[in-house]
């Protein structure tokens, strides 16, 4: 936190900026530090929310994080399906990299920016109302888990309430656990058995890539209505690949080809 306080007040250069934040012990921990360090915060003041008030004031709190986390696990549910119906076990095949691709596209894709204004106006300016709930998502992921049980694939489904706000994510916030995670991060790391799959990627050429994207664009030119800013991104992309391939062949010597 410390880390990143510092980040975010070099990037505030020539502004003056107020930072809200809440009495989370790692960000009260991160601000003493900095506060008892010769290099104090230039540029940034930090305002801290009033005491237990988080709920109310934190405008993540305001629905954010519940609609990013429906749309995240709308796509868990999909993935189980999908899965159970290829034979596989999900919780095997599963990975960060899966995770990490369906919270971005949660982010960039599925949120919408009028949810995060309408967020922070009920947290700064007592608005009830919150846009673009995520209520479809829900609804998705009530049928997903329907479907679950009646395929036999998990016979004992939880609650839905259980499976979007799960009990051991609630954060432990107080000295004891601090410590526990922090030592942790230095203590000798113990191998756990595990079932997980280990998913070895093919790596992709250049070649196979540019022959790729050529087959998208064309499926794309061919359509009646077809996207001209996407054709026009893949146009750019693949000028990319091609100078990235003629890149490649440069490097090359005489000896490459013996």
């Amino acid at each position: 936190m410390e880390e990143y306080l510092r980040w975010f007040d070099s990037k505030m250069v020539g502004r003056k900026v107020a930072l809200l934040m809440d009495n989370f012990s790692g960000h009260e921990a991160a601000v003493h530090n900095i506060n008892t360090s010769c290099y104090p915060l230039c540029n940034t003041l930090i305002i801290w929310l009033p005491p237990n008030a988080t709920s109310r004031y934190q405008h993540l709190d305001q629905g954010i994080i519940r609609t990013w986390k429906a749309y995240w696990k709308r796509q868990w549910i999909h993935y189980m399906l999908s899965e159970y119906e290829a034979g596989k076990d999900p919780v095997n095949s599963m990975n960060v990299l899966k995770a990490l691709r369906w919270g971005i596209q949660a982010w960039e894709m599925d949120m919408s920016p009028d949810t995060i204004i309408r967020c922070f106006q009920k947290a700064l300016c007592n608005v009830e109302e919150v846009a673009d709930s995520p209520e479809p998502a829900i609804t998705d992921i009530s049928n997903g888990l329907a479907q679950l049980r009646e395929s036999n694939y998990i016979r004992d489904v939880m609650d839905i309430n259980n499976f979007l706000n799960p009990a051991d994510e609630t954060v432990q916030d107080d000295l004891e656990h601090i410590d526990e995670q922090i030592l942790a991060q230095f203590g000798p790391e113990i191998e756990e058995e595990s079932d997980e799959e280990i998913e070895v990627l093919p790596k992709i050429s250049v070649g196979e890539a540019i022959e790729a994207l050529y087959k998208l664009r064309l499926h794309e030119e061919q359509q009646y209505e077809g996207n001209q800013a996407f054709i026009k991104d893949l146009l750019k992309h693949e000028r990319i690949l091609n100078a990235r391939k003629l890149g490649g062949q440069q490097q090359k010597d005489i000896r490459a080809y013996f």
